[in-house]
């Protein structure tokens, strides 16, 4: 009595798991090469930031964050920008012009980058003023991260807590 076995049907589901395999490897690439500095200082966890009651939910003292550089923040809208700490306001418009004082905040902290960096606080449909923020501050070399935060989110900035 022969032994032979038919291996044709394992074969189909080893070709299809290879290909599943290989799908996942492509798009992990894709993802890779299409961010390929990768440098941003993120944090995605709600509670990253702590209250004075320690509940967490505000800017202002990281839990989980880059305790190696101090954080400087900007919260963007879609019309105006808010530099913090004293709480300068920022038309889109005048992000145009030489010399605003968004421009001076980044060379500010340019100047401590060693020791700085800049946190992005994007606020609803505020992804293209932020992107062109992002680029200012890449391009003077200071680090950055962002936070998404809810339109009527308040923002703590060392004890006090800033109102929208």
């Amino acid at each position: 009595m022969s032994g032979e076995q038919d291996l044709s049907a394992f074969m189909s589901i080893l070709i299809m798991t290879i290909g599943c395999l290989v799908i996942l490897l492509v798009c992990n690439t894709l993802i890779i090469i299409s961010n390929p500095e990768n440098l941003e200082i993120t944090s995605v966890v709600r509670a990253a930031y702590e209250d004075e009651d320690g509940s967490g939910g505000f800017a202002g003292v990281p839990l989980f964050a880059n305790k190696a550089k101090e954080p400087h923040y900007i919260d963007v809208y879609r019309e105006y920008v808010v530099l913090y700490p004293d709480k300068v306001v920022v038309r889109s418009a005048d992000l145009e012009r030489k010399g605003n004082p968004f421009e001076e905040f980044v060379n500010d902290v340019a100047k401590e980058k060693e020791t700085d960096y800049v946190v992005l606080l994007l606020r609803p449909r505020s992804s293209r003023t932020g992107r062109k923020l992002r680029s200012v501050i890449r391009d003077r070399g200071v680090d950055v991260g962002q936070e998404l935060y809810e339109l009527g989110r308040k923002i703590r900035y060392g004890k006090s807590v800033v109102e929208e």
